[in-house]
C-alpha cells in the first residue's frame, strides 16, 4: 500500500513539474509579446479581459482581474493614453464609467491572441489533444482545493 501511495505522489510531482514548465514557457512568451506591443502584463491581461462586443464598467474589469478599482484606474490611464481604451460615462447608469476597445486596442488585442495561440506551448497540439487538454485543464481550474483563498488573500 505504501508503494502504492508513493506512486501517486510521485505522478502528483511530475504533473505539477510539468504545470509549471508550461506556466514558465507560456510567461516567456507573453513577456515577450507584450513587450513587442509594448504593453506590461498586466496592461494586456485587461486587453484580454475587455472581450469584444462587451462593454464592461471599470467595477466590472476590477472583479474579473481580481483587483481594486483604483488598480483599475491606473491601468486604464495607461491603455487610454496609448490609445488603446476609450471610457465613457454609461448611459444606463450616469455613475458608473464603461471601458471600450478602440480600434488599435482591437488589433493590439488581436496580435497578442495570434502570438499567444501560435507560438504557445500547446500550439503544437492537435485539436482533438487541444480540446481534451482544456477539458482537463477547465476541470482541474473549476476544483477549489483548500487553502488556495488563503493564499491569494496573502497578496
Amino acid at each position: 500500500m505504501a508503494e502504492h501511495a508513493n506512486a501517486e505522489e510521485s505522478l502528483v510531482y511530475d504533473v505539477l513539474d510539468l504545470v509549471f514548465a508550461v506556466a514558465e514557457q507560456t510567461e516567456a512568451l507573453l513577456t515577450d509579446t507584450v513587450g513587442d506591443l509594448g504593453l506590461t502584463a498586466v496592461m494586456a491581461n485587461t486587453l484580454w479581459k475587455i472581450e469584444p462586443p462587451a462593454t464592461p464598467s471599470m467595477r466590472q474589469l476590477a472583479a474579473s482581474l481580481g483587483c481594486d478599482p483604483s488598480t483599475v484606474t491606473f491601468i486604464a490611464d495607461r491603455l487610454q493614453d496609448k490609445g488603446l481604451i476609450t471610457r465613457e460615462i454609461d448611459p444606463a447608469n450616469r455613475r458608473a464609467k464603461i471601458v471600450t476597445l478602440t480600434e488599435r486596442g482591437l488589433e493590439v488585442r488581436r496580435q497578442l491572441g495570434t502570438a499567444m495561440l501560435t507560438r504557445s506551448p500547446v500550439a503544437h497540439l492537435s485539436p482533438p489533444e487541444q480540446r481534451q487538454l482544456s477539458r482537463l485543464l477547465t476541470k482541474v481550474a473549476r476544483a477549489k482545493p483548500a487553502g488556495i483563498k488563503a493564499i491569494a488573500d496573502t497578496d
